[in-house]
């Protein structure tokens, strides 16, 4: 049985075979171009907030470079006024130079062991601004416990005077009586200077008292 198509039929097999290939196409190639399109608009959204964030900090980049300058200058010049290490005759002489300066009366000095306030890890302040490796620090504080006689105004630039230590220094208490016979007052405070040590740490020069030189001759060994 032959059939024979007629040119009518003919279109219509081809417009349907077009629309074949259209969906086909629609469902192998544009449906999963879609897909691939929604997912990555969901991923785009999701870093909508991030990108806003990013955004401000640009905003403020050089109030942040500016901060960060303020802050390293500001470790400069705490760790500047940490020495790495405190010697007795170091207290010894502090308290010689407030007699001098403040015109005080020391009646003693008494030394406590060191104590470690904290340790961490820190940037040299060598190489702060070269943002180096990390290195263990510790921080330790040394006391003196000072009793002088002072008047009143001695005892206000006796606290002067230990917070305008150019090391850091600070008081940890403070006891005082009033002497009715001098009118002054009896003083007892506990003088906390403290150290920042590290490996590679520059060790500071301390302040040793003069002693005089003897002129005479305590073995009988010189002969002239």
């Amino acid at each position: 049985m032959k059939m024979t198509l007629q040119k009518k039929d003919i279109k219509l097999l081809i417009v349907l075979a077009g629309i074949l290939v259209l969906l086909f196409a629609y469902l192998l190639v544009y449906r999963n171009y879609s897909q691939k399109t929604d997912d990555l608009q969901s991923q785009i959204d999701s870093l909508q907030p991030e990108l806003q964030q990013l955004r401000e900090y640009d905003q403020h980049k050089q109030e942040y470079l500016d901060g960060i300058d303020s802050y390293k200058e500001n470790m400069k010049s705490i760790m500047s006024s940490l020495p790495s290490s405190v010697w007795t005759e170091d207290q010894i002489m502090l308290a010689r130079m407030m007699e001098e300066d403040l015109d005080i009366t020391a009646n003693s000095e008494s030394f406590a062991d060191p104590v470690v306030v904290t340790q961490f890890s820190g940037t040299p302040l060598d190489d702060i601004d070269n943002y180096s490796d990390k290195v263990d620090m510790t921080s330790s504080k040394y006391q003196m416990t000072l009793d002088a006689d002072m008047d009143y105004t001695q005892f206000k630039d006796f606290l002067d005077y230990i917070y305008d230590e150019e090391d850091m220094t600070g008081l940890d208490s403070v006891t005082m009586s009033y002497n009715a016979e001098d009118t002054n007052l009896n003083v007892s405070a506990v003088i906390n200077q403290y150290t920042l040590s590290y490996d590679g740490a520059k060790e500071e020069k301390h302040a040793v008292p003069a002693v005089s030189g003897g002129v005479k001759d305590p073995f009988g060994t010189y002969t002239n």
